[in-house]
């Protein structure tokens, strides 16, 4: 029997002194390639090309996610914790990354971890981590959303999430609401 090959791209927000909780998003996927060329379709016809959340334009980026809820891309493969500060940050990219590859593997499977701007020493010790917890892995390595298109939609939902924290009854938040109920964006903490 074959093994199913996932692939997980982490991002996070919330690290920073203002803000109030801490948002861990993870995209899992075993269609690497074509899912991130659809993304990049959608980023170039949304106007947000490969740039992080926080440097578009509130516009565009609520664009590239309506559209991605349109056209169901990535649908049944984001997931998301939100977490009341104040913690350590390891704790639940570690536990959304756990529960996000149970949701989708199969009974055999092996993982490619990559969380955006993580060093090596905390890629070896979320890779350990994760072993102990029963994941199976290659590896945990650090990417950067700007190269990768599937870090950079768990950027942007991060962005949407922790927006929607925030203020209640943005675009942002209908967003976020919208792409819960249809199944779309699943909440894995408490």
């Amino acid at each position: 029997m074959q093994k199913q090959k996932l692939y997980c791209y982490v991002d996070e927000s919330g690290q920073d002194a203002r803000s109030t909780f801490f948002v861990v998003v993870a995209v899992i996927t075993e269609e690497n390639e074509r899912l991130k060329e659809k993304l990049q379709r959608i980023e170039k016809s949304a106007g947000v090309g490969n740039k992080k959340w926080r440097k578009t334009r509130s516009s565009n980026r609520c664009r590239y996610l309506q559209t991605l809820l349109e056209q169901q891309i990535g649908f049944g493969s984001v997931f998301f914790g939100a977490y009341k500060k104040p913690l350590p940050y390891f704790f639940p990219i570690l536990e959304i990354i756990e529960k996000s590859i149970q949701a989708k593997a199969a009974q055999t499977y092996r993982a490619i971890v990559v969380v955006d701007g993580i060093d090596n020493k905390k890629a070896a010790e979320l890779t350990g981590a994760l072993r102990l917890k029963g994941i199976v892995l290659d590896f945990v390595r650090s990417g950067r959303d700007e190269s990768e298109a599937l870090l950079r939609l768990a950027d942007r939902w991060v962005g949407c999430v922790r927006k929607a924290r925030e203020e209640k009854n943005s675009e942002e938040d209908l967003i976020m609401q919208n792409a819960i109920a249809q199944g779309y964006l699943q909440s894995l903490s408490k």
